[in-house]
């Protein structure tokens, strides 16, 4: 059965947590190789599992841009009608040289008097494309501490000599049970290792790996 998920689970989908984000702010739902860390593009930290977003029709920004030069050029045709001026003989006697061609690539208007303003069309904005496509972004562990518990080595921030970091790496030099708290009781082989948040001494949530690097699992456990 651990098999055939195995072969069925190619991608996995989560939200970062980290409040220093922009993914995590902007609230995207990043889709990860099930063969990589669950881990976010940009800061590194562990994500959330949810799932996968829901693909739906997008009003293209062409449409929206013709929609709004059409809704300008009739305002403006609204406001300059509304007014009672009557044309002066020098108006009504106005030569061909006072009526200016425009490109009709512009809003379709063939002929313009020069007194009257031309209504450009909306310059439609690209979307800025961020250059991390293609990179997977570290975990920002700090391989400057570290504990030998005995079945594992825990690297990552202690305190008060405890495991206590939001994305710490705990690898199993032995057999031994992942956490005391788990209500599944689940088991890490020597080699295997668990990157995830710690609290106290205790994982709270994280991704279990095998020592082959790839996933076993997610743990939720709380704190």
């Amino acid at each position: 059965m651990e098999r055939r998920n195995k072969e069925y689970v190619r991608y996995r989908y989560g939200i970062c947590l980290n409040e220093t984000c922009s993914k995590a702010k902007s609230k995207e739902v990043q889709q990860i190789a099930a063969r990589k860390e669950f881990v976010c593009e940009e800061c590194g930290k562990p994500l959330r599992e949810c799932p996968p977003p829901k693909k739906g029709n997008k009003t293209p920004i062409v449409v929206v841009a013709v929609v709004l030069v059409v809704a300008l050029i009739a305002a403006f045709f609204i406001f300059s009608g509304g007014e009672s001026k009557q044309p002066t003989e020098p108006q009504l006697a106005a030569k061909d040289s006072d009526i200016v061609k425009v490109e009709k690539d512009t809003i379709g208007i063939s002929e313009v008097k020069k007194n009257e303003p031309i209504v450009e069309p909306m310059k439609e904005e690209k979307p800025k494309v961020e250059k991390t496509a293609g990179k997977q972004a570290k975990p920002a562990t700090s391989s400057s501490n570290s504990k030998n518990l005995g079945y594992a080595t825990f690297k990552g921030n202690l305190k008060n000599g405890q495991p206590n970091d939001v994305n710490g790496r705990l690898i199993f030099k032995t057999s031994h049970v992942i956490d005391s708290r788990d209500p599944k009781g689940r088991v890490a082989e020597a080699g295997d290792y668990v990157i995830g948040e710690f609290s106290e001494g205790h994982l709270v949530q994280g991704i279990w790996y095998g020592s082959d690097n790839t996933v076993k699992g997610s743990i939720i456990i709380g704190k």
